[in-house]
C-alpha cells in the first residue's frame, strides 16, 4: 500500500511503528553515555517528548484539519496504553509526563517559530537533559548523535505526505 492510500488510522500506526520505544542502559553505552537504569528511563522520556513534538508537527503540516484531533488522540492513547510496558519509563505517572511534555512542546514550538533547525531543537533537548544531570557535559555530543538516530524527524514527514 502506498503512503498516498493510507487512512489516518494507518498513518498513526505507521508513526508509532517509526518511533523508537525506549532506550536501555546498553544502548546508551553504545553511544558513549554512561547511565543508570533510572537515568535511561528519564532520557527515554525526554526522547519520547522530542519524538512526539515532531510527530505532532508533522500531523499539523500534512494531515487535513478534520483528521488531526483523531490522529493525535490515537497516538497519545497508544503511548498511554504502553506506558510502563512497551515504553520503559520507570515510575513516572502518565499524567505527570503529559504535563511535562506539554511544557517541552511549547518550548520546542517557540524555537521552531524562531526559525531554528531540527538539530538546534535536539541541542536544546540535550541541554535540558544535561541540566537535569541525565548526561554529562562531555556526553552531550554523543547525546546529539543519539537524538539524530532516535528522533527520525524526516521519516515522520514522509509518512504523512499526501494523507487524507
Amino acid at each position: 500500500m502506498s503512503t498516498n492510500s493510507m487512512t489516518p488510522k494507518q498513518a498513526g500506526a505507521a508513526l508509532i511503528a517509526a518511533m523508537p520505544a525506549g532506550l536501555s542502559v546498553q544502548q546508551l553505552e553504545e553511544y558513549g553515555i554512561e547511565a543508570s537504569t533510572e537515568q535511561a528511563q528519564a532520557i527515554t522520556q525526554e526522547v519520547l517528548s522530542l519524538n512526539l513534538f515532531w510527530i505532532f508537527a508533522a500531523i499539523e503540516a500534512h494531515i487535513p484539519l478534520k483528521y488531526q484531533t483523531a490522529l493525535s488522540e490515537l497516538i497519545l492513547d497508544t503511548i498511554e496504553a504502553g506506558w510502563g510496558t512497551t515504553v520503559p519509563i520507570g515510575t513516572a505517572a502518565w499524567t505527570a509526563y503529559l504535563n511535562e511534555w506539554q511544557e517541552r512542546r511549547r518550548l520546542y514550538t517557540r524555537l521552531v517559530e524562531e526559525g531554528v533547525s531540527p538539530l538546534a531543537v535536539s541541542a536544546e533537548a540535550a541541554e535540558l537533559m544535561e541540566e537535569k544531570h541525565l548526561v554529562t557535559e562531555g556526553e552531550r555530543r554523543n547525546l546529539l548523535t543519539l537524538l539524530i538516530d532516535f528522533v527520525p524527524v524526516e521519516t515522520y514527514g514522509r509518512l504523512l505526505q499526501d494523507i487524507g
